[in-house]
């Protein structure tokens, strides 16, 4: 086995194939390293904006009822205002 593996290590092709897996398991240490490292950080920003996209969806639907009440109003008056001009 070790006779096999410094076969490889001589040859250039076997050297260039080295290289390469090393700098995949480098790559994958790297990437492995930073998603754990930023992934708190971006934890944390995810919850404020689905924090503040909650607290929107909430004004919106206050507002929403908020217009659907001074519709009726508006109707409502609308017919006291038509029932005042017809006796005239």
């Amino acid at each position: 086995m070790i006779t096999l593996i410094s076969l490889v290590a001589q040859t250039k092709t076997g050297a260039i194939a080295e290289m390469l897996v090393l700098l995949l398991i480098a790559g994958l240490i790297a990437f492995l390293t930073s998603y754990y490292y930023f992934k708190p950080i971006y934890l944390k920003k995810i919850k404020l904006l689905e924090d503040e996209k909650n607290s929107l969806k909430k004004k919106v639907s206050d507002m929403d009822a908020e217009i659907s009440q001074l519709e009726t109003k508006i109707t409502k008056m609308e017919k006291e205002a038509k029932q005042k001009k017809k006796p005239e």
